[in-house]
């Protein structure tokens, strides 16, 4: 007789899980009350857990605006799991090496949970610079580094995190169905699209959030042959460019040399 599997529920887990994921998206925190609200949960329910985050330092509490925020601690565990651990020490020297011949800064993003995490930011070595924080999140289809992982998945794969990607919308509190830029940016994001990409091993486009950035966005690759990782160039146009710095042209052909050379040393084999 085959015993069917039993299943487990562990409430306590599952709120904290969900207070996490919640702030997550927060980019200026939630009051207790807030917290409860989105969670459709009483404060009462959500009051020992907020503590225990606390304590543990998973979170922290703005005395002055009585708002919780994320802190670093779950970014820096991130860190110290192997494979992302690893990524990160075969990138960040390839990053720094790209961004003194290129004059331009790079970010090293990952897909997790269903939005876009930048785990890796070099500068350029320029007076000039565009910066992106490590552990700032976006929408995936908002960011070249988002639609070159997601074009370089298999289809399912491709559509699960999609789905999830309309979650993490709604934990920011986007509703999905007035949304103009969110339909805007599916719409956009169609088989062309992803063919066009898988062509050219790379997405070059004008930044959807800063006027005068150009994305530069090349896949990396495992031993899976998917796109573990995206590095991107925001390039910026220069008034006027320095001899040592490169046009986007050149630019791009840089990144996309070196990106692959990265995920040989990651296991890939291009076929």
């Amino acid at each position: 007789m085959i015993k069917k599997k039993q299943s487990y529920s562990a409430p306590a887990l599952e709120k904290g899980l969900d207070i996490l994921e919640l702030l997550s998206v927060s980019t200026t925190g939630l009051s207790q009350a807030e917290i409860a609200k989105k969670l459709n949960r009483t404060v009462n329910e959500i009051y020992r857990m907020l503590n225990i985050l606390v304590s543990r330092n998973y979170i922290e509490l703005d005395q002055e605006s009585e708002r919780y925020k994320l802190t670093y601690k779950l970014l820096q565990i991130s860190s110290r799991h192997q494979p992302i651990k690893n990524l990160m020490q075969k990138s960040i020297p390839i990053m720094r090496e790209v961004a003194q011949l290129s004059g331009q800064s790079l970010h090293l993003s990952i897909y997790y949970a269903g939005k876009l995490l930048i785990i890796g930011q070099v500068d350029s070595p320029s007076k000039t610079n565009y910066s992106v924080p490590a552990g700032s999140t976006f929408d995936l289809l908002a960011t070249s580094s988002g639609r070159v992982i997601l074009a370089f998945q298999n289809a399912d794969e491709r559509e699960r995190r999609l789905q999830r990607r309309k979650l993490f919308l709604q934990y920011e509190g986007k509703k999905l169905s007035n949304s103009k830029e969110i339909h805007s940016l599916e719409k956009k994001f169609t088989t062309k699209t992803v063919h066009e990409i898988i062509k050219n091993n790379c997405e070059v486009v004008k930044s959807l959030q800063i006027d005068g950035v150009t994305n530069i966005c090349s896949p990396v690759f495992d031993h899976t042959n998917q796109a573990i990782a995206a590095i991107t160039i925001p390039y910026l146009h220069k008034i006027s460019r320095s001899k040592n710095e490169l046009n986007i042209k050149d630019a791009t052909r840089l990144l996309k040399s070196k990106a692959i050379i990265l995920s040989k040393s990651l296991g890939y084999i291009a076929e």
